[in-house]
């Protein structure tokens, strides 16, 4: 077969060439008669039986030697045909090859295309495809249901595993909330303990200041500054410096259960999202391609404006209770504070209470030795006076016996001066007797007189001695009374510290 020859258009049979049969028709034409018929009597043969295999498909479909050609039909270029030469070919249809139509038919297709045609006719095309594509349309939905399903059960693994691990940390929040809820309640009581603390610590400060008040009514001798004083006021310096260190530390226990508070809120806002997302996943877990509440929701495939990554949500659950922990472990701390402060606050409020009581006592105890001193002073003293008055009513008698020997003597001397007459009238010795005599007379009663002074300036004094001791001991009594009976009686009302610890 020549090279430039189609397979599908020229047939299987060997034929001339285009020349040979264009020169073989040109041949039979003169030039003389150029319309003259190629027919030649005698040559018609009659029908021959074809031969059809017995494999062969039906004659109205295409054929082993069908072709697209007409020259297989011998038709020759002269007669009742159109002039020229005429080649069924694909390109048939195109201007210029086109068979020209005569007054009988058109001749246009070649019975190989007309088989074809009918081939084409009674091919199912459209069924072939409906099988084809029932087929690929089964497998594909074997597939994408297989898929589907794949994924979907993906999807319900990684909802599970998603509820599972929101589980976790809602368990976690729940457990940090309750040990959060616990911390506030106890700061709460401690809080409450603290205040409780305050109040009382009005009644040491109250008694301190009853007990000054108090010692301000002892009597000039006793108003010093004695060891009872400086522990009293000491006292009153320490209760103060406690109320400063309950209310700094009332304002920051103020402080740190408003940080308790806030952190509980934000972590049970957490939680209550994660609440609500695991009902959401629960849902979604439970939920089936059967459930009575899906529906289509559109343009729900895409990612959320607020959507946060999942790295981001791990670190601000682990932050969020991480936080909440840091502020409960504050408060924790902030809590031993306050009860170290309670208790150390009262135990330094009961020692100086004590030595306040002890610088009492001691004064109390000096007062008594002063008290019983100054009454047996007293006591001698009131003696001396006794002795003393005795002496001068003694040197009164003593006085008014001089006083007589005094008259005596100086009747003796007046009747002798001016009774005797004349030269009895001398400087006898009776005479000198006598003036001797009343001149120690004069010396005693004199001596005698500065004595009586003196014993009675002793006994004035004595007097006022007395006095003064009487003045003194009833200032020690009432110290005493101040000290021992009614600053005993209200500091018996100081609080201890168990009471400071359960206010």
């Amino acid at each position: 077969m020549d090279e430039n020859t189609c397979p599908h258009i020229c047939p299987i049979t060997k034929a001339t060439s285009k020349e040979q049969k264009f020169q073989a028709a040109g041949s039979a034409r003169t030039a003389s008669n150029p319309f003259a018929s190629p027919y030649t009597p005698g040559l018609v043969q009659p029908p021959e039986k074809k031969q059809i295999p017995s494999d062969a498909p039906p004659q109205y479909l295409p054929q082993v030697t069908d072709t697209t050609s007409g020259d297989m039909l011998g038709m020759s270029p002269v007669g009742p045909w159109a002039a020229g030469h005429i080649d069924w070919t694909p390109q048939a249809g195109m201007t210029g090859v086109r068979p020209v139509v005569d007054k009988y038919s058109i001749t246009r297709y070649s019975t190989g295309e007309w088989r074809k045609n009918n081939q084409f006719t009674l091919t199912p095309t459209a069924t072939n495809k409906a099988k084809a594509l029932d087929i690929s349309i089964q497998n594909f939905k074997k597939n994408a249901f297989k898929t589907e399903d794949e994924k979907q059960a993906f999807a319900h693994q990684k909802l599970q595993e998603r509820t599972k691990d929101l589980a976790h940390w809602k368990k976690k929040a729940e457990k940090t909330i309750k040990a959060m809820a616990d911390e506030i309640n106890t700061l709460d009581e401690d809080r409450s303990k603290l205040k409780g603390a305050c109040r009382i610590l009005m009644l040491p400060e109250a008694i301190s200041r009853e007990c000054l008040e108090l010692r301000t009514h002892r009597y000039e001798p006793d108003m010093v500054r004695d060891d009872a004083e400086q522990e009293l006021i000491k006292e009153v310096a320490i209760v103060g410096e406690i109320r400063n260190l309950f209310q700094v530390t009332l304002a920051k226990v103020e402080r740190q259960m408003e940080q308790n508070k806030s952190a509980k809120s934000s972590l049970e806002y957490d939680w209550c999202d994660k609440m609500v997302t695991l009902n959401v996943d629960t849902q979604n877990v439970a939920m089936g391609s059967d459930a009575s509440l899906i529906m289509f929701h559109p343009g729900v495939a895409r990612w959320p404006e607020n959507a946060t990554s999942l790295e981001y949500w791990k670190h601000y659950c682990n932050e969020s209770i991480q936080n909440c922990e840091e502020v409960r472990q504050k408060s924790v701390e902030l809590r031993g504070l306050l009860r170290s402060v309670i208790q150390d606050g009262s135990q330094d409020m009961k020692l100086q209470a004590d030595r306040t009581n002890a610088a009492l006592a001691e004064k109390v105890e000096a007062t008594e030795q002063m008290c019983a001193k100054l009454e047996e002073t007293l006591k001698d003293n009131l003696q001396t006076i006794v002795n003393i008055e005795n002496l001068i009513d003694n040197l009164k008698d003593a006085l008014r016996q001089i006083d007589a020997r005094n008259k005596l003597v100086m009747t003796r001397l007046f009747n002798r001066n001016y009774n005797r007459p004349s030269v009895e009238n001398c400087r006898d010795e009776a005479q000198y007797a006598l003036m001797d005599e009343s001149k120690y007379i004069k010396e005693t009663a004199v001596a005698l007189n500065d004595k009586l002074r003196d014993a009675e300036i002793v006994r004035m004094e004595l007097m006022k001695y007395r006095g003064e001791l009487e003045k003194d001991i009833a200032c020690k009594r009432k110290s005493l009374n101040l000290d021992e009976d009614r600053l005993a009686r209200v500091r018996a009302h100081m609080p201890t510290p168990e009471e400071f610890a359960n206010a």
